[in-house]
């Protein structure tokens, strides 16, 4: 069996802060860090004898309906708790109407989150 991934996309994180004690001089002193996480989302299709080229691009298209439904979704201020549940019904909404036929072990949802380095947190004067 061949795995097809397609990328969904890339979403900024929230970042993360730390403190750690200074150890240059006399009396330890707190310095606080932070860094910057991104979520990168990507689907991987087990593709087998029954799955077709025809339906690999009706997957493709499910999955660029269920993006859009989540970006029009996203637009809307607080609606971030609905973004996943708008993305399911829509891509199985659209997905259902191609008449795609997929097996649950077939489609699999990968997340990766990738960390940025740590630095000093240094508050900015604006004026």
């Amino acid at each position: 069996m061949a795995t097809t991934i397609l990328e969904l996309g890339t979403v900024d994180g929230l970042p993360e802060f730390r403190v750690v004690m200074s150890d240059g001089g006399f009396v330890p002193t707190p310095i606080i860090e932070t860094r910057k996480t991104i979520l990168k989302a990507s689907v991987g299709i087990e593709r087998t004898e029954n799955i077709s080229e025809e339906a690999l691009k009706a997957f493709v298209q499910s999955l660029m309906m269920a993006g859009a439904s989540v970006l029009l979704a996203g637009c809307v201020p607080g609606a971030s708790v609905i973004v996943l549940p708008t993305f399911l019904r829509t891509f199985g909404a659209y997905a259902a109407s191609k008449g795609l036929e997929l097996t649950a072990g077939q489609i699999k949802l990968q997340t990766e989150t990738i960390y940025g380095e740590w630095e000093r947190f240094t508050l900015v004067k604006t004026s």
